[in-house]
């Protein structure tokens, strides 16, 4: 039976490199084998050894129940080898052919790596009529793609907000990136943050920075922590309001350069549905443009926690923290701090696939 899943994995006009012949049959045997729902026995590219039952697969992970660990999960990436164990291949004996070993290549070996992707959405809307009216609709997504020593990245936000029919919110943001990693946890990044914000009088902002990061815990599969000291450039647009205008020179637009850390963790609980996340970035004005206002600071935070309700349903809680430090300074030395905080909760659903 496995000899005849893995038969009909010849390239087609479909499959027209050899990363995604062997991605495909990887995938058909899974589903084809009766090891699926058997006792199998996984090498990671790191040599170690995880036994027990294949209980789901995703196009990402395998789910194996274990007997010391409940259930894990483990990512394909990672798998060099995988065959049946010693009782299971002594069943299969007795009933068809014992099934070949499979094996997966390496990801950063050779070309014919497959290309590991994932896109995960959330979404949060509310409608509350009564004494108060309002309407809120927020939309977030990240997209990424591992091919070789490359990581492309693209992150999205959406906010609108209508409360006693005036708008409170209304803004968008897209963030490209692209990562080259020189070794398993040392890389270099590169990434355009855009942001535009119908209401606010610093309407749109353009950053774009590069710099080196490293990934800790490379061998921990539930555990993710990246640190990134980046450098750039950042160009504000304003309009609307006379009297910032008026401290701006009449200019529209000033640009300052920056010095930022952005961090970005996420860990899964073992043996739970629970995973914790947080991410964000302390960004540092190089110099500055009007000299009347000191721009010291801009702090973005996103801390929560995921409920999983399926291996791709879940939901999730989370707090965003904004804060923009900014002084006005006098002629005489005095200082009138005019900081902007912004915090946020949100409770949302959301899809990875």
């Amino acid at each position: 039976m496995h000899q005849g899943c893995i038969a009909h994995c010849e390239p087609t006009g479909f499959f027209r490199t050899k990363a995604l012949v062997h991605f495909a049959c990887f995938t058909l045997f899974l589903f084809c084998s009766p090891l699926h729902a058997a006792t199998v026995v996984i090498t990671l590219q790191n040599g170690d050894r995880i036994s027990g039952e294949l209980v789901d697969e995703t196009p990402t992970q395998l789910q194996i129940k274990t007997s010391y660990a409940a259930i894990i999960a483990v990512d394909k990436t990672q798998i060099s080898q995988m065959q049946p164990s010693a009782d299971s291949a002594q069943a299969a004996n007795q009933q068809a052919e014992v099934a070949p070993t499979v094996t997966v290549a390496s990801p950063v070996a050779e070309t014919s790596a497959k290309q590991p992707w994932h896109l995960d959405v959330d979404i949060s809307a509310s409608n509350r009529r009564g004494k108060e009216q309002s309407d809120n609709l927020s939309i977030s997504s990240d997209w990424e793609l591992r091919d070789l020593a490359w990581r492309y990245s693209i992150g999205a936000e959406f906010d609108y907000e209508i409360k006693q029919n005036v708008r409170k919110a209304h803004k968008y943001s897209i963030n490209p990136g692209l990562d080259y990693f020189y070794s398993e946890q040392v890389f270099g990044r590169a990434k355009l943050d855009y942001s535009y914000n119908f209401l606010a009088a610093d309407y749109k902002n353009i950053d774009v920075s590069m710099g080196p990061g490293f990934s800790f815990f490379k061998d921990r599969d539930e555990l993710r922590l990246e640190l990134m000291a980046l450098v750039g450039v950042k160009k504000a647009y304003f309009r609307g309001d006379e009297f910032l205008l008026a401290l701006l020179g009449q200019r529209e637009s000033i640009r300052f350069r920056f010095a930022s850390l952005d961090y970005d963790y996420q860990y899964q609980l073992p043996a739970t549905a629970l995973e914790w996340y947080a991410k964000g970035s302390i960004l540092k004005m190089l110099d500055q443009p009007i000299e009347l206002l000191d721009f010291k600071y801009e702090v973005h935070n996103e801390m929560g926690v995921r409920y999983w309700l399926t291996d791709k349903i879940r939901l999730s809680w989370s707090v965003q923290h904004d804060w923009t430090g900014i002084d006005l300074v006098l002629s005489d030395g005095t200082v009138h701090p005019l900081d902007i905080k912004d915090i946020r909760q949100k409770l949302s659903i959301g899809a990875s696939f």
